[in-house]
């Protein structure tokens, strides 16, 4: 009969408990990132569309620029923002 390992009953699940928080706050900051990929594709479009829709004249350069706000998902990132520039050219 093979010998019994007293001190370490429960260990793994104690280990487990112990790695939720941090499986949590790493998806947490992978899910923010999301969010500010997403803000900033969405910044780019719309600096497009201000830019093109601004550009009038033959020869005349326009420069638009947008600031989209990032939500929060983790405290104390209030405030983000993601910014983009554009400048179109009418021929």
């Amino acid at each position: 009969m093979p010998p019994r390992w007293r001190g370490s009953t429960g260990q793994a699940s104690l280990e487990a408990v112990a790695a939720v928080p941090l499986i949590l706050l790493a998806a947490l900051l992978a899910w923010q990132l999301v969010a500010v990929v997403r803000a900033g594709v969405a910044a780019q479009e719309r600096v497009r569309a201000a830019a093109l829709a601004a550009s009038g004249a033959a020869g005349r350069t326009v420069t638009a620029s947008v600031r989209v706000s990032v939500p929060a998902l983790l405290p104390g990132l209030d405030g983000l923002a993601v910014g983009a520039r554009a400048a179109v050219r009418a021929q």
